[in-house]
């Protein structure tokens, strides 16, 4: 999705219920994986800065609730443990890094080129339904980038379904152009699995990367990075945005940490 006051690139999660609880809004709870592109850093004025990095909850939560199968569904805060904190990030992507709010989106009816697989996934009509996830933003004024990191997990085991469908609309749709306010902005996608990306082949049971570039008349201005990663059913990413053209190897280690995290929980939870 796009955020309707600004054309700053940043991936959104704001078409479920918010649960705004001990973060203030920070970390959102939602029924759907929605992607938002532009491409201004600095005139984002929605965003507000959520203090620290949360490391603990101040508020007590259950511990699990049961599926319809019988089995225990790990809890929130469980959930979270495989989200990103800020002393994840490497320094080579800045060193500056605050915790950010979701700002305001529009969605696939801001599409006025491309495929209609496009609209299904920037409506986040795609893949399984899960039923609990968990998102975090963090951004860099200085060094001007942005870090995404989320968990998702799916209550009747259909995780493994998300990055088939990913692979299917990606195989279409491979650019597109929305217009959120005045300027219109093209975007271009590639997808690569994580077999074929350097680095990356020994990470999770699967995984891929999904890379959207984004140019203003012609002229590539961002690049965003969304890395899908899938072990036992549950799905966690990582990923954020830079200068088009800029060095995406420090990716890597924000991918590298993530899995081990979502290796962690599922050892924890399976």
């Amino acid at each position: 999705m796009f955020p309707d006051t600004s054309p700053f690139p940043r991936q959104l999660a704001t078409v479920g219920a918010s649960r705004r609880g001990p973060y203030g809004g920070c970390i959102v709870r939602t029924t759907r994986n929605i992607v938002a592109a532009g491409t201004t850093f600095l005139a984002l004025t929605v965003l507000a800065a959520c203090g620290d990095d949360p490391e603990t909850d101040p508020e007590p939560e259950p511990t699990s609730t049961a599926t319809e199968d019988g089995d225990a569904a790990p809890s929130g805060k469980t959930l979270r443990s495989a989200l990103l904190r800020i002393d994840d990030i490497p320094a080579a992507l800045g060193t500056d890094f605050e915790s950010a709010r979701q700002a305001e989106t529009t969605g696939g009816d801001d599409v006025t080129d491309g495929a209609p697989e496009c609209v299904d996934y920037l409506d986040g009509d795609y893949g399984g339904e899960e039923s609990d996830r968990y998102d975090y933003e963090f951004r860099d004024e200085v060094a001007v980038t942005a870090v995404y990191t989320s968990i998702k997990y799916f209550e009747d085991g259909d995780g493994d379904e998300e990055l088939p469908a990913i692979r299917d609309i990606f195989d279409v749709c491979d650019r597109f152009e929305v217009t959120p306010g005045d300027q219109p902005i093209e975007v271009t996608a590639e997808l690569i699995d994580f077999a074929d990306l350097p680095g990356f082949e020994d990470l999770g049971d699967d995984g891929l990367r999904l890379q959207f570039t984004l140019s203003e008349n012609g002229v590539p201005t961002r690049a965003m990075y969304y890395h899908f990663i899938e072990i036992d059913g549950i799905v966690a990413q990582a990923g954020g945005q830079i200068a088009a053209g800029e060095d995406a190897s420090p990716f890597l280690d924000v991918v590298t940490t993530a899995e081990q995290k979502l290796q962690d929980l599922v050892d924890e939870v399976r």
